[in-house]
């Protein structure tokens, strides 16, 4: 009787401390502040998921991957419910051959998943309180003989032009008055376990890491953690809106950003790829041989005038960082 009595018990103590624990959970998770990520499985959505969590937030993802909100409207909407902040990384990658049938998926991505967020967000009772939408430097001429800012008029006549303005239009239309929006133009992003730089470090390392086409092209590039930090300051300062570049204040040349990289890991010499050997690689490779030519010379006016910091403004430090 008496071990009868003492299983009665522990077992009521196990299932009431199960149950205790269970609902602190709740109660935790339901006073914790809310950030959502579209399309957050890719290299930087895994970034920032893990930085925001460090910071005590709680993080839902939007994507067609298992364990994740899926892409309906209806859900999407539950999930903004009073959030602090949703994030749109979600669009096809550029990093293929501008045939009709990618072009079509590289727009129809981006707008499609611009369309749902929006609509998703007029439906919440109480909405997110800042909407970024992502959006490309890539906008901007790449002739233009000055750094180009959030105020430049001069753009570019290609068809990630096109993207860029047919995805930023679909996000403005949206006149939401409860919720802040934000299109963040993003440069060139370096991080370690993704991006550009992966690529560029296995050349480099392959004594392979000189400078592309004539090398005078300038690249517009932002650190990943100034990318989170860049999120961080648009959700805590209520008088950003609109148009954002989201880049280092220091645009560099491709021969400099290469030999910084040489520098960097330690490497003497890389072999020059001439413009004629990239246009023909880039056809066995599946890419557009302009992602690698076209100068990008952008610079972050607005997040300068209100006050941000960059962490890494040069790419020097940016490397030492990202490589060691």
């Amino acid at each position: 009787m008496e071990k009868l009595l003492c299983l009665i018990t522990k077992e009521f103590f196990l299932n009431f401390f199960v149950k205790l624990v269970v609902s602190f959970l709740i109660i935790y998770c339901l006073y914790m502040k809310k950030i959502v990520i579209a399309g957050g499985t890719g290299f930087i959505g895994v970034y920032l998921t893990k930085r925001f969590k460090e910071k005590g937030y709680f993080v839902r993802i939007i994507s067609r991957s298992q364990n994740s909100i899926p892409w309906d409207e209806r859900e999407i909407a539950k999930v903004l419910e009073d959030s602090e902040l949703i994030i749109n990384l979600a669009g096809k990658t550029i990093n293929c051959r501008f045939t009709d049938k990618n072009k079509k998926e590289i727009v129809d991505s981006r707008v499609n998943s611009t369309l749902m967020i929006g609509n998703a967000i007029k439906a919440c009772k109480v909405p997110p309180k800042l909407w970024i939408n992502a959006s490309a430097t890539g906008i901007y001429s790449s002739t233009n003989p000055m750094p180009a800012t959030e105020d430049s008029t001069l753009f570019g006549t290609n068809f990630l032009v096109e993207v860029v303005k047919i995805w930023e239009q679909t996000f403005f239309d949206f006149e939401l008055s409860n919720t802040r929006q934000i299109a963040l133009r993003t440069s060139v992003v370096l991080g370690r376990n993704g991006g550009a730089l992966k690529p560029l470090t296995l050349l480099t390392r392959l004594r392979l890491g000189g400078m592309q086409g004539s090398g005078n092209q300038k690249m517009s590039w932002i650190h990943i953690e100034d990318y989170f930090r860049i999120l961080l300051f648009a959700l805590e300062n209520n008088s950003l809106k609109g148009i954002i570049n989201a880049t280092s204040p220091e645009p560099i040349s491709n021969k400099l950003f290469m030999s910084t990289l040489r520098k960097t890991l330690h490497i003497r010499s890389g072999l020059n790829a001439p413009e004629i050997a990239i246009r023909l690689s880039s056809k066995l490779i599946g890419i557009e041989p302009e992602l690698i030519l076209n100068n990008s010379c952008v610079e972050p006016k607005c997040l300068i005038d209100a006050g941000f910091s960059f962490t890494f403004p040069k790419l020097s430090l940016a490397l030492d960082e990202l490589l060691y």
